[in-house]
C-alpha cells in the first residue's frame, strides 16, 4: 500500500524525506518498512494487537493532533502495528 509523507518527517534518529512510499510490515523484526525515492526506511514499530477482525492487510497513515503522526498496520496474521512519526511544521 502506498502513503504520502507531506512534509519531513522524524521516527526515532531515522529522518524521511517528504515523498509518496510504499508500505510493508517486517513482523520478525519488528518494524515497517517504507520503501521510495531509491531508498528504505525501517521504522521501529510496536505490535498493538495479535487478533485483528478485518480478512485483508490495511495501512492507516493520519493525523494524532499537532504534528504528530501514526502510521497503523492491520494483518490478519500478524496482527496491528503502529509506528509514530513527528512531521515538521509549516505551512501547506
Amino acid at each position: 500500500m502506498k502513503i504520502s509523507v507531506p512534509r519531513d518527517a522524524q521516527c526515532g534518529q531515522i529522518i524521511i524525506p517528504r515523498g509518496d512510499y510504499w508500505v510493508s510490515l517486517r513482523n520478525e523484526s519488528g518494524e515497517i518498512n517504507l520503501a521510495g525515492g531509491g531508498k528504505d526506511y525501517r521504522l521501529p514499530a510496536k505490535k498493538r494487537r495479535t487478533k485483528v477482525k478485518g480478512k485483508t492487510t490495511t495501512v492507516t497513515f493520519y493525523c494524532g493532533g499537532g504534528t504528530c503522526w501514526s502510521l497503523v498496520i492491520s494483518t490478519p496474521k500478524f496482527g496491528e502495528w503502529i509506528a509514530m512519526l513527528e512531521v515538521a511544521r509549516g505551512r501547506d
